[in-house]
């Protein structure tokens, strides 16, 4: 599983990056950069272009003005299937699972960036596809043990506990060998025990040198987890910085939280 990129370089870097919708500016002339190999937050309140520029970021959308280079590579205007190639995964804050496809399978879906999509080598199942084929369960095998499933694997994705969804959508997103995991909110509607045994997993994740950009409104995981803190508000950035800076910032106190939940 290990990637070695651990470094603390930049991978991604987003410049004076902005997206409107309808003349209301979701994301205004932002600018950040994550380094490698670190847990990087992003934090606001509802409505302050979050997860917006996840979707800038991986493709799905593309920005007004801005460039986001991934380790120097300009990725702004790719498709996101060609983001993906480059190593770039998400999660998204709904789960979005197939309710008649096994967790394996699921899971294979990750894969087909490296077996491929191409259907003569599918339908006579050519020696190369058969190999990469092969490569494919065992990666998936390896990652589905890695994340606490191995177990479940033949049970259906969409029908286990919501905490188990949620770790068939991490072990999807690191099927396709990312260098960057991108997660929207990933212990949204999680108990307390649920959030702890996924926060222990994206430490595991991080130690593989896979780097983390995370969204969250979960101070506690934070402050826990994260090296560096964005905050956003009306898509513009407000300040930045490690845990211990963001959590008694004035600005971030006053326009966000109460004092008790950021010290929480």
């Amino acid at each position: 599983m290990n990637n070695n990129y651990v470094t603390n370089s930049a991978i991604l870097t987003v410049d004076n990056l902005s997206k409107a919708f309808g003349g209301v500016k979701a994301v205004n002339n932002l600018t950040f950069s994550v380094s490698q190999n670190n847990i990087h937050a992003i934090i606001g309140p509802n409505g302050a272009g979050k997860s917006t520029l996840f979707n800038l970021i991986t493709g799905v959308i593309t920005p007004d003005e801005g460039k986001i280079q991934l380790l120097n590579q300009d990725i702004t205007s790719l498709r996101p299937d060609k983001i993906a190639e480059q190593g770039v995964s998400r999660t998204f804050q709904n789960i979005r699972l197939f309710p008649d496809m096994t967790v394996f399978e699921t899971v294979l879906i990750g894969t087909y960036l490296f077996t491929g999509g191409k259907l003569l080598p599918a339908l006579f199942r050519t020696k190369n596809f058969r190999n990469k084929e092969r490569q494919a369960r065992e990666r998936i095998e390896e990652i589905l043990k890695f994340v606490g499933l191995w177990d479940m694997r033949h049970e259906y994705a969409a029908k286990l506990s919501y905490g188990s969804q949620r770790r068939v959508e991490i072990a999807r997103a690191l099927a396709t060998n990312p260098r960057l995991l991108l997660l929207d909110e990933p212990t949204a509607g999680m108990n307390q025990k649920e959030t702890k045994e996924l926060m222990n997993l994206f430490t595991q994740v991080s130690e593989q040198g896979i780097t983390i950009l995370i969204i969250a409104h979960d101070m506690h995981l934070v402050n826990t987890l994260s090296n560096q803190i964005t905050v956003i508000n009306f898509g513009e950035k407000l300040v930045e910085g490690p845990p211990e800076v963001i959590q008694n910032h004035p600005a971030v106190i006053e326009a966000y939280m109460g004092r008790a939940e950021v010290n929480a």
